[in-house]
């Protein structure tokens, strides 16, 4: 009792102190006065999410840079010194003060066995004291030796689901590719697949959208059929809330099918641990961190391989390779998941593709939107972008995409030199679009057209292919696959697109669910409706976007806060909340 009435008596007087003495600290702007350790803060969020560093590249007023110190500095150090240990002895004593006293209003103190700045943000002041008198007399436990970590995490196994009977006269093969932040209208870009767009046995869905327009939540709601909110994964940090025990590969798996992942798994699926092999996946070979040069590859057999940075080390010619021989030797039926990195940051085409005439680059009338008084806080801050900046990264992007569409070629042509391409449905879709300035907005995330509207591909053998116009979204891909081999998944929030590709009627859907609910991007968080004539969004902070979608398909003019929508605004709430609750 009398160690803890000192430690308020001493805190209180930290403050009086303080304020009296100590100087406050002044805000400051991010490129000009981020101290040591923030920026050490944010390359380790840049080593640790690829989305990162295209922000820090292109668009730096949408880093969430709260977010970015609490997670990558102040808890890094606290992992590292316990607050007000300024010694690392895992105790706050006088010896932790007389240390805090000997850099007072330095910059940037931190020596070697020595910091004083218990917040690391490049200068020891008043709050720092504050933080030393508020542990005063704390101990820390001491570190233990490192356990030795296992191939694989301790796991439930997941329980061997009983197969339906699929509505096909067999299981067929099913492929899967997942391309990276591949907008929509690159298709058109794609000598293969820009073929292919509503013909012979090729569907092309036109209003497919994502759930969440990021990289693991959009992957983790593809392998799940679950929206974000019911995955857990919303955002780039949260992929140990994935359940790898019952998803659609330890499904496939468990009911007979040979199941192959080859490139990106999800973000982060590593974070500290030993790679593994996750449940479900008899083939796995995956990104340790994705790239397209130096980076490496995990195979399930324990061993990982190193790529340089010649031009046959090219990511997307190794993966594409790794997936026509899994293709040419694999038994059936069998499920593969082809994820390259193509089309994410960096942008780096092939080296045969470094010139090629990828044709004229045009944007649409939302690029550098001059007025956005009727759009959301996040974006009236926004500021306008170099328009030759943008074409040369898109450019970039259209010629990454020329080697993923000759690899899907060459995967095509593998299944019809086996014959058994009769038999097998292909699946190719985005894990999300990409802005490159519309709505003055770069990257993802966001909640128009140009983050959400996804590519949405599908070759089905049983039936000619056309272009289907019904919304669909990334959250029916599970229930879709678990259809066509038979299996059942548990509470998924998607629809199979089976009747839409048999032509036999309609998914029974009023509405898709769009939102964020992350953290690292400086975008307000929203949930959103689209519905077949009109986009609603609410976001966090109250504000509201309405948008016409048959006049107004750019998404230029919120009509929200006209008077004459408030009965409709209310009705797209009500089914708002209805998809959020489901």
């Amino acid at each position: 009792m009398y160690i803890k009435k000192n430690k308020i008596l001493l805190f209180i007087l930290s403050i009086i102190l303080f304020n009296l003495y100590f100087p406050h600290a002044v805000g400051a702007t991010f490129i000009d006065t981020l101290s040591p350790a923030q920026r050490k803060a944010l390359q380790k969020a840049s080593d640790a999410d690829e989305d990162v560093q295209e922000l820090i590249d292109y668009a730096p007023d949408l880093l969430d840079l709260n977010y970015i110190y609490d997670e990558y500095l102040i808890n890094t150090y606290v992992a590292e010194y316990g607050p007000g240990d300024a010694n690392g002895d895992y105790k706050v004593d006088l010896k932790d003060y007389i240390i805090w006293l000997k850099y007072y209003k330095q910059t940037n103190p931190v020596q070697q066995n020595e910091n004083p700045d218990f917040n690391n943000d490049g200068l020891v002041n008043g709050i720092d004291f504050i933080i030393w008198s508020v542990n005063y007399n704390k101990n820390y436990p001491t570190p233990t030796s490192t356990p030795t970590s296992t191939q694989t995490p301790t796991r439930t196994p997941t329980p061997t689901p009983i197969p339906t009977l699929s509505p096909l006269p067999y299981r067929p093969n099913i492929v899967l590719i997942v391309s990276d932040d591949q907008r929509y209208e690159s298709l058109e870009k794609m000598p293969f697949m820009g073929q292919r767009l509503g013909t012979g046995y090729w569907n092309l869905f036109t209003n497919a959208y994502d759930n969440v327009a990021l990289c693991c939540p959009s992957r983790s709601t593809i392998l799940s059929g679950l929206y974000s909110h019911h995955t857990g994964v919303e955002d780039n940090n949260k992929m140990r809330l994935f359940n790898e025990n019952d998803n659609l590969a330890t499904k496939l798996n468990a009911s007979g099918y040979h199941t192959g992942l080859i490139g990106k798994y999800l973000n982060k699926w590593i974070d500290g641990r030993t790679p593994y092999t996750p449940p479900g996946w008899d083939t796995f070979q995956a990104f340790v961190v994705p790239d397209y040069y130096n980076y490496e590859i995990y195979r399930a057999s324990g061993e990982i391989t190193k790529y340089g940075v010649s031009a046959s080390d090219y990511s997307t010619d190794v993966v594409g390779q790794k997936a026509v021989d899994y293709l040419k030797n694999v038994k059936e039926p069998f499920f593969l998941y082809f994820a390259p990195y193509s089309t994410h940051y960096p942008y780096k085409p092939a080296p045969r593709h470094l010139n090629a005439d990828v044709g004229e680059i045009s944007f649409n009338p939302s690029f550098n939107e001059a007025d956005v008084s009727d759009k959301p806080t996040w974006v009236k801050n926004l500021p306008l972008r170099d328009p030759l900046l943008m074409e040369e990264n898109l450019t970039a992007q259209y010629r990454m995409g020329l080697s993923l569409d000759e690899w899907i070629e060459k995967m095509n042509t593998t299944l019809l030199d086996r014959n058994i391409l009769s038999r097998t449905i292909i699946i190719y879709l985005s894990d999300n679009a990409h802005s490159w300035g519309e709505h003055r907005h770069v990257a993802k995330v966001c909640e128009y057209d140009s983050c959400n509207h996804i590519l949405l591909l599908v070759r089905y053998p049983f039936r000619g292919g056309r272009e289907i116009s019904n919304l669909v979204t990334n959250v029916d891909l599970a229930p879709t696959i678990a259809e066509i081999a038979g299996v059942t998944l548990q509470n998924s929030d998607g629809k199979s697109l089976l009747p839409l590709l048999n032509g036999t009627g309609n998914l029974g859907r009023t509405g898709l669910l769009i939102r964020w609910g992350g953290y690292g991007f400086g975008i307000t968080n929203f949930n959103g409706i689209i519905k077949p004539n009109w986009k609603y969004v609410e976001l966090i902070n109250g504000e509201k976007e309405l948008y016409d979608r048959n006049n107004d398909p750019y998404e230029l003019n919120n009509v929200a806060y006209k008077p004459e929508y408030a009965q409709l605004i209310q009705q797209l709430h009500n089914e708002l909340i209805g998809l959020l609750n489901q």
